[in-house]
């Protein structure tokens, strides 16, 4: 019933068919014997029409009108009464007042539901009865506003103004998008022409960005969604729909756009199944404050009355003197804003258009494909010499907040005279397909550090390996690389554009992905031999990103997840020790640290500190008993070397180390230890020292 009732919204000259119709479908799907209808006339040609179908037909139609009066407050009073004390050949009847909020126009709806046993009767689902009420009052709020918007003076009933619209004449759009502007009441309206594989917005009133538009694949987003198959959509919360589109769906919150619909223009009015799209209207909402029922369908109907609109033909070719002709330039460029995810691509098309070397550059100045950063400077050279020959265009020309620029060399004059807005287009493109870029790169990111920080906390091996599988790592075997930045310049790595000329670096270098542990260390894993030593990837990385100095640590090995687990807990441990300290080598083998490498090996922690506890114990237990420092003592003194020196480091007389020095011999009976044993106290100290870094190394300070 609500399908037809829409129909009669939006098909005023069938509207009396399409009720009668409702009225019959409802009978048929609701226990019901009779329905009626008392109506407000259309164009004031008397205050009621009655729409009745059910039994009785002809005497209860005589009925009714007997009880209609010009006051809607009379009739309501009259029915409430006479349906009460009931007719004797009819069930008791369900009484509801419609009326429009917006006019204040009423009607009134009634339904006489079929008795059950002993007399009573069932009413209908109150869901169902609900929808239809809102149909039925939307429906008088269309017949209220259609007669103010669609009047015959209306631009919509010119065809002329159409033909025009249809032609891209912006007087004629403007006309047609202030006036959906106000019938759907909207902050912000919209027009995209449909081409065979695209809708590109043509138009807008109410934007905050002048440069406000974008270009959507058929099938794609709401827009293209609709070019496609012909249904209106919207109506909902843009920030949180599912048919939200990456290629634009930045551009549209730059807007502030929450509520909206997107309505059809059709260039064929024969419903032969086909959708046949001329254009899209978008009308929007900078609230979340969903359009009602009546105003999509007045929204609808205005989109009719502008049908059937002419198709409009996209050039398939650009051409201008000194060029040779390029077949489908543009739809390339469309291709591009829909799918492209790498500045290659737009750099590519781009100069084969101009007939000469593009260039994208960041913020930096760094071009974004790093192997073209000496023809950059080759470029860069040639514009300080012939500022005329090389043209740099910012990218936030398009109104975006980016840094950066487009070097162009071109052979040919530009902008091209069959393209104005070559630049301005190329410079879009590339804008899009950064933010995709970025995008893209951020899931990876994000995707590849799960997985490192799942392996490093012991989540459950065999979906940490599948998991490494879907991403493509070596998670059987291979070796590792640890690469660790200084704190305090890493600042600047947080930003993703940073982060990916480290990543592009590493990548071209490694031929492997770089997983950040955290913002300063990273880690690079490796199925074979490296392709280039570390040395090379070193340079590499201090000549595009300048982030320095920058240690790493290789040569590590696994031949299991287990393997990769602890190599990569101690490898990382060793290579923030290097950075903690100021290592002065940069380069540095797993194995070089020496004792280091063994005191971090999480392999060998908890045997090591067991050796270390059962060696100082008398140590240990004399401290407990007695508060002293015996086993600080002995172990700086293993581990600096001299008395001296623990003096200074704890600030008490040489004497008192001294005399701590000779109970704690007397304790461990160390005066004829054996060579063997004296390095095996000796490893002790520095085991107890490592363990307990940062604690105080006493347990009496405990």
């Amino acid at each position: 019933m609500t399908h037809a009732l829409k129909s009669a919204a939006l098909c005023p000259e069938q509207r009396e068919d399409a009720i009668a119709r409702a009225l019959q479908e409802l009978l048929i799907r609701v226990p019901a014997v009779a329905t009626a209808l008392i109506w407000p006339c259309p164009q004031r040609k008397g205050p009621w029409k009655v729409h009745y179908a059910g039994i009785r037909r002809n005497a209860m139609h005589r009925w009714l009108a007997a009880r209609l009066d010009p006051s809607p407050e009379m009739v309501a009073s009259v029915l409430e009464r006479d349906l009460r004390t009931g007719l004797n050949d009819m069930p008791p009847a369900l009484l509801l007042k419609l009326a429009s909020p917006e006019s204040g126009r009423h009607a009134f709806w009634i339904l006489w539901p079929t008795p059950g046993e002993g007399g009573a009767f069932t009413l209908p689902p109150n869901e169902g009865l609900l929808r239809v009420r809102q149909t039925l009052e939307a429906l008088l709020e269309v017949e209220e506003k259609e007669e103010q918007y669609f009047a015959p003076s209306s631009p919509v009933h010119d065809r002329s103004l159409i033909e025009a619209l249809a032609h891209g004449d912006a007087q004629a759009l403007a006309a047609i998008l202030s006036l959906a502007r106000i019938v759907t009441r909207a902050d912000f309206t919209f027009w995209g022409r449909a081409y065979n594989d695209v809708v590109e917005i043509a138009g807008h009133l109410g934007a905050r960005h002048s440069n406000f538009g974008f270009a959507l694949g058929l099938g794609r987003g709401i827009g293209g969604r609709v070019a496609a198959y012909g249904t209106p959509m919207g109506r909902g919360d843009y920030r949180n729909s599912p048919y939200r589109d990456p290629s634009v769906s930045d551009i549209v919150d730059r807007e502030q756009v929450r509520s909206g619909m997107a309505l059809p223009v059709r260039s064929q009015t024969v419903p032969d199944g086909n959708a046949h799209v001329a254009a899209v209207l978008y009308t929007t909402r900078r609230t979340v404050a969903p359009f009602s029922l009546a105003e999509f369908l007045l929204g609808q109907r205005l989109t009719r009355l502008l049908e059937p609109l002419p198709p409009a033909e996209r050039p398939t070719v650009i051409h201008w003197p000194g060029l040779a002709r390029t077949p489908d330039a543009k739809t390339a460029w469309y291709e591009l804003l829909l799918h492209a995810n790498r500045v290659e691509a737009v750099e590519n098309w781009a100069s084969q258009l101009i007939k000469g070397p593009v260039i994208v550059t960041d913020g930096s100045g760094k071009p974004y494909v790093l192997a073209r950063s000496e023809e950059l400077e080759q470029l860069r050279a040639e514009r300080a010499r012939r500022p005329e020959k090389v043209q740099v265009v910012p990218l936030a020309l398009a109104g975006l907040d980016r840094a950066g620029a487009v070097y162009l060399c071109p052979a040919v004059p530009l902008p091209p005279p069959h393209w104005p807005d070559f630049l301005y287009d190329l410079v879009v493109a590339c804008n899009l397909v950064i933010t995709r870029l970025e995008q893209v790169q951020d899931q990876l990111d994000r995707r590849r550090e799960q997985w490192l920080r799942s392996l490093l906390k012991g989540h459950s091996l065999q979906y940490v390996e599948q998991d490494g599988y879907r991403l493509g790592l070596p998670v059987e075997r291979g070796q590792f690389w640890v690469l660790a930045w200084p704190q305090d310049s890493l600042q600047a790595m947080k930003s993703a554009r940073k982060r990916m000329i480290v990543e592009s670096v590493v990548l071209e270098c490694l031929k492997s992905p770089l997983i950040f542990v955290d913002d300063d260390t990273a880690i690079v894993l490796l199925e074979g031999q490296a392709p280039q030593p570390p040395s090379k990837v070193r340079d590499a990385l201090l000549q595009h990103c300048g982030v320095q100095p920058l240690w790493i640590v290789y040569g590590g090995r696994y031949h299991s997840l287990e393997d990769l687990k602890m190599g990569l807990t101690h490898t990382v441990a060793l290579a923030q020790k290097a950075r903690r300290e100021g290592y002065g080598e940069y380069l540095l083998d797993v194995y070089t640290f020496g004792l280091d490498s063994l005191l971090e090996n999480p392999r060998l922690i908890k045997d090591l500190e067991a050796f270390a506890t059962k060696l100082l114990k008398p140590l240990l237990d004399y401290d407990r008993a007695t508060g002293s420092h015996l086993t600080e003592t002995f172990v700086l003194a293993q581990t600096l070397g001299s008395a001296q020196a623990v003096a200074e480091r704890l600030g008490v007389h040489v004497n008192t180390i001294r005399y701590r020095l000779h109970r704690a011999q007397d304790l461990l009976g160390s005066d004829e230890h054996t060579p063997k044993e004296q390095t095996a106290m000796a490893l002790a100290a520095f085991i107890w020292q490592r363990s307990h870094a940062g604690e105080g190394l006493s347990p009496a300070d405990s």
